[in-house]
C-alpha cells in the first residue's frame, strides 16, 4: 500500500511542480499525501533503499510526517494573485443576523461599527482576529454573521494590514507580522518588505513623516511613480499610536510636464484597503468598510505620509517559489483525544491563520471546539494545551475528532478519529 501511494505522490508532485498554480490566480486546489506506519509484515517492501523513498517538500522528507497537505501557488502573475485576494476579501456578502457592533478607543484613533440585524454587508468585517477569507467564510451560517463580543479581538475579521498580509501570502512565506514589519527603518523589527524608488530613510525611524521630511518631493513623486500592482503604501506613526495601509491595484498613473517633472497634483495610485469606518462615497448602496478603488494623488500621498514599498516575492522566477502546505506531524490515536494528550503539532512553511480542533457527537452535531487563531507569526502550532481542554468534562458516549488548520491560500482537515468515552 505504502508503495502505491508513493507513486502516486510522485505523480501528483511532478504536476503540482510543473504546473504550480490554478487556472484563475486565487483558487484553493490541494494535492494530499498521507503516510501511515506500516503494521503489516506480509505487505513489507524488502530493501527499499532511503534514495527509492524520499520525497521532500519545503526541505521536509514527507515520510517524516504522518499528513501533508500541499498547496498550488496561482498560475500567472503573482501581482495580478495578490491583488484579486485582495478583492476577493472585500467582495464577500453576509447579513448580520443578531445586531452587534465593534467599539475600541485608542490614543489617536477609534472603532465605532454598527452592524445591524437583517441588513447586507460587503467584504469581511473591520476587526483584529487575522481571519482569512476561507475562515470567515466557514463561520457564516446560511450567510449570515453575528458576534456577542463588541471587541475587535472578537470579531471574525481583518484590518488594514492583515487583509494585505492575506493577499501577499498567496505567494510569499517571509511577508509577516504587523505594520511594523512593513516599514523602512523601525529599530528592532525586521523590515520585509523592499523600498519601492530611491527615497532616503532616517535611522531609528519612528513616523514616516521622517522619510517624507527628509527626501524632497521630486523624489518622493519618483518613488511613488514606480509603484506597480500588489505593492503597498504605508503611514506609520508610533508616537501617536497610528498607521495605516493600502494595497496598490493599478501601476502609477504618472503624468509629467514638458521638463519631465512630475505632476504631483494630477499623478495618482487607486487602492484597495480595509477601514475603520463605512465607505461614505459609495453611491450604491453598498454597505462596506472597504474602500474599494479610491484614488489619491501623489501630493495627497506626501501631505498624509506614505510611502511606497514593493516585495521580493515580484523579482523571483517561479521556480525559486515555494508551494504552501500544512501538515500533521504524527498520528493522533483515540486513547490520545480522550486522555486530552494529543502529542502532535501543526506545521507549515507560511504563517498559519487558525487550528481547530472539533469534537462532533454520533449524529453529527459539534460538541465542543477549542481553536489556536488571530495569529500573526505562527508557523507551529503544539496541540497539547487544546487538546487537554477539548477533553474536559466530557460526557460518556461516542465522538468524532476532526482536526483542520488554514493558512492564507487554504485549509485542510488534517485528522478524522472516532472514539469513546467511557
Amino acid at each position: 500500500m505504502k508503495k502505491i501511494l508513493f507513486c502516486l505522490l510522485v505523480l501528483v508532485l511532478v504536476v503540482s511542480f510543473a504546473s504550480c498554480g490554478n487556472n484563475d490566480g486565487v483558487g484553493d486546489e490541494v494535492n494530499e499525501t498521507h503516510y501511515e506506519a506500516e503494521t503489516n509484515d506480509e505487505t513489507k517492501v524488502p530493501e527499499e533503499t532511503e534514495a527509492e523513498t524520499e520525497i521532500t517538500i519545503g526541505g521536509k522528507n514527507i515520510n517524516d510526517y504522518y499528513k501533508v497537505v500541499q498547496f498550488d501557488l496561482p498560475e500567472g502573475s503573482f501581482r495580478d494573485a495578490v491583488v484579486a485576494h485582495m478583492r476577493e476579501q472585500a467582495s464577500i456578502e453576509w447579513v448580520c443576523s443578531e445586531t452587534f457592533g465593534i467599539t475600541e478607543d485608542f490614543n489617536s484613533w477609534g472603532i465605532h461599527l454598527q452592524f445591524k440585524k437583517g441588513e447586507k454587508y460587503v467584504g469581511i468585517p473591520y476587526a483584529d482576529t487575522k481571519v482569512s477569507a476561507e475562515q470567515f467564510r466557514q463561520a457564516l451560517v446560511d450567510g449570515t454573521y453575528t458576534c456577542q463580543s463588541d471587541k475587535w479581538k472578537d470579531v471574525y475579521g481583518v484590518q488594514c494590514v492583515s487583509s494585505i498580509y492575506n493577499s501577499i501570502q498567496q505567494v510569499a512565506p517571509n511577508v509577516h507580522g504587523t505594520t511594523y514589519n512593513m516599514t523602512p527603518g523601525i529599530v528592532s523589527f525586521e523590515f520585509r518588505g523592499i523600498i519601492c524608488g530611491q527615497y532616503e530613510v532616517p535611522k531609528s525611524l519612528r513616523k514616516t513623516q521622517e522619510i517624507i521630511d527628509t527626501n524632497s518631493g521630486d523624489v518622493m513623486c519618483e518613488a511613488y511613480a514606480q509603484l506597480k500592482k500588489g505593492d503597498v503604501i504605508i503611514m506609520q506613526d508610533l508616537d501617536r499610536g497610528a498607521a495605516h495601509t493600502r494595497l496598490v491595484v493599478e501601476d502609477a498613473v504618472v503624468l509629467r510636464n514638458a521638463a519631465g517633472k512630475i505632476n504631483k497634483g494630477r499623478s495618482y495610485v487607486q487602492t484597495i484597503e480595509q477601514t475603520n469606518s463605512f465607505d461614505a462615497q459609495r453611491t450604491d448602496g453598498v454597505k462596506t468598510t472597504w474602500y474599494v478603488d479610491h484614488k489619491y494623488s501623489f501630493d495627497k500621498l506626501i501631505q498624509t505620509n506614505y510611502v511606497p514599498i514593493t516585495f521580493e516575492i515580484y523579482n523571483k522566477d517561479r521556480s525559486e517559489c515555494e508551494a504552501p502546505y500544512l501538515l500533521l506531524d504524527k498520528e493522533i490515536t483515540p486513547k490520545q483525544i480522550a486522555m486530552g494528550v494529543i502529542g502532535s503539532n501543526v506545521e507549515s512553511n507560511f504563517p498559519i491563520r487558525y487550528v481547530y480542533l472539533d469534537l462532533y457527537s454520533k449524529d453529527g452535531k459539534l460538541v465542543k471546539r477549542e481553536m489556536k487563531f488571530d495569529m500573526a507569526d505562527e508557523f507551529k502550532v503544539i496541540l497539547r494545551k487544546p487538546s487537554t481542554a477539548l477533553a474536559s468534562n466530557l460526557e460518556k458516549g461516542e465522538y468524532t475528532f476532526v482536526l483542520t488548520a488554514g493558512i492564507a491560500r487554504g485549509s485542510a482537515e488534517l485528522a478524522r478519529v472516532d472514539f469513546t468515552v467511557e
